[in-house]
């Protein structure tokens, strides 16, 4: 698994390890395809949040875009579903 460098910065500053990542990543809650970026939005649930991971996959390799945890997921995902941005995969 690789990181951009803001992917990197972002688990690092968010304490989100990369066991976690590759739990969210493996077993989503909910997961989409950003039509604009081509990558994959997994979101994870955690008690009353989420964890949101940002990655493409080409290939065999994985490459960490982002990562966040939010207690939005909902307004998130209705938002970018309106605007046509995402497509639901799981």
């Amino acid at each position: 698994m690789k990181y951009t460098k803001h992917g990197k910065s972002r688990a690092e500053e968010r304490g989100i390890g990369e066991n976690m990542i590759l739990k969210v990543i493996s077993e989503p809650t909910y997961a989409y395809y950003d039509l604009s970026t081509g990558a994959t939005v997994a979101f994870k649930k955690l008690n009353r949040k989420h964890l949101l991971i940002v990655y493409s996959k080409k290939e065999n390799e994985i490459k960490i875009v982002t990562t966040f945890i939010t207690s939005a997921a909902q307004e998130i995902i209705e938002k970018k579903l309106k605007n046509n941005v995402w497509i639901k995969i799981k």
